[in-house]
């Protein structure tokens, strides 16, 4: 495990990612990530987001991520049931 520290830049705050983990996830400047939070677990979790699969654009990928993030509460106990 590496750790990093946050920044501030401009109204955001922010954290690098080492070269070699990028490298190793083909990543790079410009690539979009999906980003999601565990609550239990207190966790962040960065995965790639596949720009184009298929006829499934970026903004359709965007799109549904937005959905699970805005209604994660809500998911998480419909699974529960």
């Amino acid at each position: 495990m590496e750790v990093r520290k946050l920044f501030k830049a401009g109204n955001s705050v922010v954290v690098s990612l080492p070269h070699d983990m990028l490298k190793t996830l083909g990543l790079s400047d410009g690539s979009h990530v999906a980003m999601e939070i565990n609550r239990e677990k207190r966790e962040i979790i960065l995965k790639p987001v596949i720009t184009r699969k298929g006829n499934l654009s970026i903004d359709f990928v965007r799109l549904v991520d937005k959905l699970f993030v805005d209604y994660d509460y809500q998911l998480r106990r419909l699974g529960k049931s």
